[in-house]
């Protein structure tokens, strides 16, 4: 604005015939006779200038000749220093955009630094499968520092909330939070894993429907099935679907007057896991004071039944170290005192919400009360082993009686502690007499993989190892540890892989049980007579006697 008013008071100082230069203001000719209207015909008058556009040097012709000619000149010069100031607001008016461009450019820089991940909701309502070996924590928030509130195992279904960064917010089951998604499978990917561990169900939305023997009208009908009854899908063909009834029948029924929904395994929350491994514990507590009350009973019959007979044999006399005794007994107790502490730490563990801590403090109590067992059969083994005999006469038993029984009585009661451990050692038995014939087969990893699974949950439909499974769940997804892919039924899994003989069986084979005339159980061998399978909704994961009930067939998947 100041460059505006200088050029404007400069062309007035023209007009009134003043020169404006860098040494100030002076008067344009020292002729008297000059008037402020005008100037005289003899007058000419040069300036010397500043203005915009001339050097200090530059010379304008103003005005010669009369009056009227300096009043047009006078108005050109005016218009001319309009032009300039117009020029001059011009350049000005530019500059000041540039700078509020530069400020605003400035302004959206700062923004884009500043700005927070986007909640993507693109992909809400998407199933996706969790990928793991173990578990993924599922977080309050988008960060490893948030809260664990729950957990996902290997194949469990997830819903996809949204996307905040590198996290998916999701639901599983009853726990909603928080994943890491390099541990999400979705697209493609999710697609063919839905397909291998879907649970397919059919429920029958007609008052009544025949189940057919083919998949056809013509076909035998054998079973009627009502509204809202509920059938497992083993196959879908076209128009018809092949089901499964619940005595094992395999049938057919026409897919118009069905609902087809097929279920996923899912997530806990913490609490949900607290409370299945506090069940779990209950459960093997009950199991070993049911073992110990057996073996109580067998050990006290077989006392007195050694009682009975030693009346009425000789006796030997023993002689026994002292020294060695005494050493050996220590170690008794120092095996025994190990034994308690580490039951205390399992006992502990299972009021903490971390499950492989459960599985290695119930592993270290095992390990040490079989270290206890050794120690006391090493201090009968002393007794016994370094006594002198000398017979006597069976005049001389009755004096000797409260000795025999002494020993006795401590032998029944070392054979009622190892018989109280047959239930817990049950599990670890059948995984280190099969590792000992063919540990490097694969049949064999199998066998040794799956027993590690042994006292989870029963599920009926699920198919995670840990959080839940039933029979041909549990199955499909031991083989899926090893890259193997097998159907979900056990009746499908019946009819693929290798027959083989039922006398030929190996550990990691498929032995199946009938059900009123078809499948209706399946179970893996694990050798020394011995099967490990999801047996019922009571018992868990459990390890039987293979012919517990009688096998009709036996299939082989690895090679």
């Amino acid at each position: 604005m100041m460059k505006k008013a200088v050029i404007q008071f400069t062309a007035c100082c023209l007009a009134a015939g003043i020169a404006v230069s860098s040494f100030g203001m002076t008067a344009l000719a020292d002729n008297s006779s000059m008037t402020l209207a005008g100037l005289s015909e003899k007058d000419t008058i040069v300036v010397n200038s500043t203005l915009a556009g001339l050097s200090e040097t530059d010379s304008v012709v103003i005005a010669e000749g009369k009056a009227d000619t300096a009043d047009a000149k006078t108005e050109t010069a005016a218009e001319t220093a309009e032009t300039v100031s117009e020029t001059a607001d011009a350049g000005e008016t530019s500059a000041e955009t540039a700078d509020a461009s530069a400020d605003e450019t400035e302004a959206e820089t700062e923004t884009e630094t500043e700005t927070e991940p986007v909640y993507d909701t693109s992909m809400s309502g998407e199933t996706a499968f969790g990928q793991c070996d173990n578990y993924i924590n599922v977080r309050s928030d988008a960060s490893t520092d948030s809260e664990v509130v729950g957990k996902i195992y290997n194949n469990n279904s997830v819903t996809i909330l949204g996307q905040l960064g590198d996290w998916y917010e999701i639901q599983s089951g009853n726990v909603t939070g928080y994943v890491k998604a390099d541990f999400i499978a979705t697209g493609e990917e999710a697609e063919t894993i839905a397909e291998e561990t879907a649970y397919n169900v059919a429920t029958v939305n007609a008052e009544g429907l025949w189940v057919h023997s083919d998949a056809s009208e013509d076909s035998e009908t054998i079973a009627m099935v009502y509204y809202s009854d509920q059938m497992e899908v083993v196959s879908y063909e076209g128009d018809w679907m092949k089901v499964v009834l619940e005595d094992g029948t395999y049938g057919y029924v026409n897919a118009w007057y069905v609902n087809y929904d097929s279920y996923y395994s899912t997530g806990e929350t913490l609490e949900e896991e607290q409370e299945r491994l506090d069940e779990q514990w209950l459960a093997y507590l009950a199991e070993q004071e049911a073992a110990a009350e057996a073996a109580a009973a067998e050990a006290a019959a077989a006392a007195a039944e050694t009682e009975a007979a030693a009346a009425t044999t000789t006796t030997t006399e023993t002689t026994t170290s002292s020294s060695s005794l005494s050493e050996a007994q220590s170690a008794v107790d120092e095996a025994y005192q190990t034994y308690l502490d580490a039951q205390e730490a399992a006992d502990e563990a299972t009021h903490q919400a971390d499950e492989q801590l459960v599985y290695d403090t119930y592993d270290a109590a095992v390990a040490a009360y079989q270290d206890y067992l050794n120690a006391v059969a090493e201090a009968d083994e002393i007794k016994y082993s370094s006594a002198t005999s000398e017979t006597t006469t069976t005049s001389e038993t009755a004096t000797e009686t409260t000795t025999t029984e002494a020993a006795q009585t401590e032998a029944a009661q070392t054979e009622a502690a190892q018989t109280e451990t047959a239930a817990t050692e049950a599990q670890t038995e059948a995984a280190a007499t099969t590792s000992t014939s063919s540990s490097s087969s694969t049949g064999q990893a199998i066998a040794n993989y799956a027993v590690q699974f042994v006292g989870n949950p029963y599920v009926y439909g699920g198919t995670s190892l840990t959080n839940g499974a039933d029979c041909s769940g549990f199955t499909q997804s031991v083989f899926a540890h090893f890259g193997i892919s097998i159907s979900r039924t056990a009746a499908s899994q019946a009819c693929g892989g290798t027959s083989v003989s039922l006398s030929d069986i190996q550990p990691g084979d498929l032995l199946f049980y009938s059900n009123g005339g078809s499948i209706g159980h399946v179970a893996l061998y694990i050798g020394n007579g011995q099967i490990v399978h999801a047996s019922t909704s009571s018992t868990g994961i459990i390890i039987s006697n293979y012919n517990y009930r009688t096998p009709v067939c036996a299939r082989r998947y690895w090679s």
